[in-house]
């Protein structure tokens, strides 16, 4: 008896943030040095015995959407156009003490990029650049340049090039549209940067690859989105497929699933300003990164015996079996790629039948070619805004092919209907649909079929976790995965008093609330929540890593719970584990949507005169009145790192990436900076692909690729956690820093992570005396010792 009411006790305390006593953590590292080389040098008289980082220079790749879901055969429709970068950071390690540096086009070094077997698009891989629509509006499909490539970037424009530049007393007629005045080539991205390789551009400290659009407002034009974080060297927008060269024979007919690879292998090598490669330790400068791709799994509802497919059959449309049986005749047509060019047909039929469009009026069940006539290919955000493709007007000017109208956001259109006619419950209530919509594919080929057991649904979209655990399904960007959803995944996790009732409540229960063995980790629905917007639109922060300000993220659950529920638990644990069943608060999560405050309007009598969301006076105006996308995307609606982790393991201060993100509000993860301007994603790893991630064995894993990228990094061959300090800085035998040398720091490694970690930009250049008296080693060790888990 006692016992157990010790463990209520801690639980209590662990759910609403009291401190909790802990046995003093180890503060030893969780690795070994062994990959490292050992070295004895000179300082100020003092021979230092230590351990050089294992190379002379080190390449982080990164891509900055997680997993991007995207069609390789557009000729009906585009949800999303093909859109992968690659981003990296190239630094010059400190060895004996040095500090390490970032590298800059001002060190005479360039970065060259390519994906490793994957040099080419348009073809066999994707229809693009072939499929025809009318891009300059004169009601014909055969003009230069009249294609979708072309078609669905043209509502973004420059004015003279790609930092922002805009001369003086330019106006509309001055603007160079994409796709129109400046065509899209052919396996390139909208920047021009090709698939098959070439150099990266370096974004330098204020980021880049900067172009305009308009807003709904008509007063409010030329916003310069900013797609390129700061300090990164990039390649933008690359229409990477899942398939690789060596793979894919024959026609793009006859592409299977079993021909999907979703985690490329994107590569940078560090060239000399003649292109020469530099060699490291014997070696070609070269690593890469896992860069996602995968299409999204349509087809198995939308074709054949799927419930949409059905459905389309009860209300007498045929035309998406005409499409099945015409594309059947062709002897080389894969089983899959009928039913893609089905499902297609069939949601276009449904799309019209049920809100009054005209997408198939000119369609042709036996033409070889532009099946959809003179409508052309349907371009989802021409009425759906959208913000991940830099869409903010609804209806999309310049759109063709058929009559446009304001429609809901892209986002919340798709997720608010599937989520209400297949909510998929699994044995806890949590939706299955999101992982069986979303990217599915296994890395390993011969796991992309029904066989697989842990494949989410079946081909015909049926859920197989209905009395089981969605998170113990596999394939696709996150379940299995990413560290959040890994079972093998340790502390010390850094967890505020959020973060912590999600791990007692969620990670470490199974599909009947019972304690479990390992980790069940949390599932999507756990992070895109209404407590996370509702966390951000608390915040007015003065410093991120301190939360120096107005926020909630700092303070306990039951102060959390009152001033977001009205103290009401049960509704709190509705709303941060959302459920398909009763009310749905998955669907409402997006039906009711309340978009944030993006500015103030303080004008007189109708005019604008616009201020900063957090202005004392004036009107707000939300950025649903400013963008037919609504705030999905960007920071406003996205999750936090700081929504369940404590400070200083959180984003940056936003404000360098508006409308995207905002000032004395967290930035997004992707844009976020640590010491020495190095990128959260460089040691972390892209969002949905968080070191560590889960590896079961070559033929059994989701992804091996992220598990094999961490390993380039590692300090022993074994470790494949975040990027340890030893990758760049000379290390002491705990694996801190040695310019730590004399601090308390320097035999703690967990607080010398912490103390890395409230470092931002500029930091690096104060004294090792002034670093560690703004941040003392006992608030580190004290954030490490009540945050661990």
């Amino acid at each position: 008896m006692v016992r157990k009411a010790l463990k209520l006790s801690a639980a209590v305390a662990l759910l609403f943030g009291a401190a909790v006593s802990l046995s003093a953590y180890d503060k030893n590292p969780p690795f070994k040095l062994s990959k490292l080389q050992p070295v004895m040098y000179e300082s100020d008289g003092t021979t230092i015995k230590a351990y050089n980082p294992a190379t002379d220079y080190r390449i982080f790749v990164n891509y900055e959407l997680g997993m991007h879901c995207v069609g390789f055969e557009m000729s009906y429709c585009c949800v999303i156009p093909p859109y992968n970068s690659i981003q990296s950071q190239a630094i010059k390690t400190g060895k004996e003490g040095a500090l390490p540096a970032l590298i800059t086009p001002n060190d005479n070094k360039k970065l060259y990029y390519y994906t490793k077997d994957n040099s080419y698009s348009e073809g066999n891989k994707m229809k693009y650049w072939s499929v025809m629509k009318d891009v300059d509006g004169d009601g014909r499909m055969d003009g230069a340049g009249d294609n979708v490539a072309n078609y669905v970037w043209k509502h973004l424009f420059i004015y003279k090039d790609l930092e922002g530049t805009k001369p003086a007393g330019a106006t509309k007629k001055d603007r160079l549209y994409v796709g129109k005045d400046i065509k899209v080539k052919v396996d390139a991205g909208p920047t021009g940067k090709s698939i098959a390789g070439g150099y990266l551009e370096y974004a330098g400290k204020d980021g880049g690859n900067i172009v305009f659009t308009d807003t709904l407002v008509p007063g409010v034009t030329d916003i310069a989105l900013k797609l390129t974080a700061s300090h990164l060297w990039d390649a933008l927008g690359l229409p990477l497929t899942a398939f690789n060269d060596s793979t894919r024979r024959g026609s793009i007919r006859s592409v299977t699933e079993r021909d999907f690879q979703p985690f490329q292998k994107s590569t940078v090598q560090l060239h000399d300003q003649n292109g020469r490669p530099i060699i490291d330790h014997g070696q070609i400068a070269e690593y890469f990164g896992t860069n996602p791709v995968d299409i999204p799994n349509c087809y198995a509802c939308h074709s054949r015996e799927g419930k949409a497919a059905k459905m389309a059959r009860e209300e007498g449309l045929k035309s998406s079996d005409e499409e099945y049986n015409y594309w059947k005749t062709y002897p080389d047509e894969s089983e899959y790629m009928a039913r893609l060019s089905e499902a297609s047909i069939n949601i276009l039929s449904l799309h019209d039948k049920h809100h009054g469009t005209t997408f198939l009026s000119h369609y042709d069940s036996t033409a070889s070619s532009n099946r959809l006539g003179q409508t052309g290919e349907i371009n989802c955000a021409d009425c759906h805004g959208d913000n991940v493709s830099g869409n903010l007007q609804e209806p999309r000017p310049g759109a063709t092919g058929y009559k446009t109208v304001k429609a809901k956001t892209l986002t919340e259109a798709i997720h608010g209907f599937h989520l209400g006619m297949v909510p998929m419950p699994d044995g806890a209530d949590r939706s299955q649909a999101c992982q069986s919509c979303h990217p599915t594919h296994f890395q390993d080929p011969s796991m992309n079929d029904d066989t697989n057991p842990l494949r989410v649904s079946d081909r015909y979209g049926e859920g197989r976790f209905n009395d089981k655990d969605i998170r113990t399904s596999g394939g696709g960007c996150y379940v299995r995965r990413d560290a959040h959803s890994n079972p093998n995944a340790k502390p010390p996790f850094f967890l505020n008093s959020v973060g912590k009732y999600l791990l007692a409540n969620v990670s470490t229960k199974d599909e009947k609330g019972k304690d479990t063995k390992e980790l069940r980790g949390l599932y999507c629905t756990n992070c895109h929540t209404k407590i996370a917007q509702d966390l951000y639109k608390h915040d007015d922060l003065k410093d991120a890593a301190t939360q120096e300000g107005k926020t909630l993220r700092n303070k306990d659950l039951k102060t959390i719970v009152k001033e977001l529920t009205k103290g009401d638990m049960k509704q709190f644990n509705a709303l941060i584990d959302p459920k398909t069943t009763g009310k749905n608060e998955v669907q409402a999560y997006y039906t009711e949507h309340e978009s944030a405050t993006l500015v103030k309007n303080v004008g007189k009598d109708g005019k604008l005169d616009l201020k900063p969301w957090n202005h004392p006076t004036g009107g707000n105006v939300p950025y649903a009145a400013a963008s037919g996308g609504n705030d999905w995307w960007l920071s406003a609606a996205e999750p936090h790192c700081a929504d369940c982790h404590a400070a200083p393991f959180v984003e940056s201060m936003g404000g360098d990436y508006f409308p995207i993100d905002q000032n004395n509000k967290h930035s997004l993860y992707r844009y976020s900076k640590g010491h020495g301007d190095i990128a959260c994603q460089s040691c972390h790893e892209s969002t949905h692909g968080l070191y560590s991630t889960r590896y079961d064995g070559k033929n059994r894993t989701v992804d091996i690729t992220t598990h094999e990228q961490a390993l380039q990094y590692s300090p022993d061959g074994e470790y494949t956690g975040p990027v340890t300090c030893a990758a760049c800085h000379t290390v002491n035998d705990k694996g801190v820093p040695v310019q730590l040398k004399g601090t308390a720091y320097e035999n703690d490694y967990w607080a010398s992570v912490t103390l890395a970690h409230f470092m931002r930009s500029g930091d690096q250049k104060m004294g090792v005396k002034e670093l560690v008296q703004k941040f003392p080693y006992k608030k580190s060790a004290h954030i490490v010792e009540t945050t661990w888990k």
